[in-house]
């Protein structure tokens, strides 16, 4: 009990500090650990939150794979913390019976467009993101009952985001959102 209640008042009061020494024109500038120069390359691992309760019973689902790379644009006369990217993954999941199954491929590619928040946290990049994009799809069966065929679609996406940044070039992220299904994304991430 007393761990909980040293970890309650410590939060509060690192709280209390962050909040009262942020001011709200630092949400037009680039947060210290980015600048207008930087690009940011994100590799990483998401499960899909509608896949989760399937897995098991015959049902396999791999996770998603993503590779991101953000630019970081700074617009208009103030100054804005933008950047500007894509994306390309893969996801893929099935159903494997001894009689009977089918597989289902996933190839997004996508156009990330999205803001930075300064909190005023050294190593911390928090932000918002929009994608837009196209799935490649490809389903099939593993007994040829049924012909393979392509489900390709368009998608777009909306997610919230952060980096945590432990050297001038490396750090960790994790998204979380709606890019066609809802998922949770974490990995690495690498500054230029």
């Amino acid at each position: 009990m007393r761990k909980v209640l040293f970890f309650l008042i410590f939060l509060t009061v690192f709280s209390a500090v962050s909040i009262s020494a942020w001011e709200p024109n630092d949400l037009t500038k680039f947060p210290p650990c980015m600048t207008e120069e930087n690009w940011i390359l994100n590799l990483g691992v998401g499960l899909n939150l509608n896949w989760i309760d399937n897995i098991g019973n015959e049902y396999y689902y791999l996770p998603k794979i993503r590779l991101s790379f953000d630019k970081n644009v700074a617009l208009g006369d103030n100054k804005l913390p933008f950047f500007f990217g894509g994306l390309v993954g893969y996801t893929g999941y099935g159903y494997d019976h001894k009689d009977y199954g089918w597989y289902h491929h996933r190839i997004p590619v996508g156009f990330r467009a999205g803001y930075h928040f300064n909190w005023g946290v050294d190593k911390l990049d928090t932000y918002a993101v929009t994608t837009v994009g196209y799935t490649f799809g490809f389903t099939g069966s593993k007994d040829y009952k049924y012909k393979a065929k392509f489900s390709d679609d368009f998608f777009t996406g909306v997610n919230i985001g952060a980096r945590w940044f432990v050297s001038d070039g490396f750090g960790f992220w994790a998204e979380a959102g709606y890019i066609g299904d809802l998922s949770i994304d974490i990995g690495l991430s690498f500054k230029f």
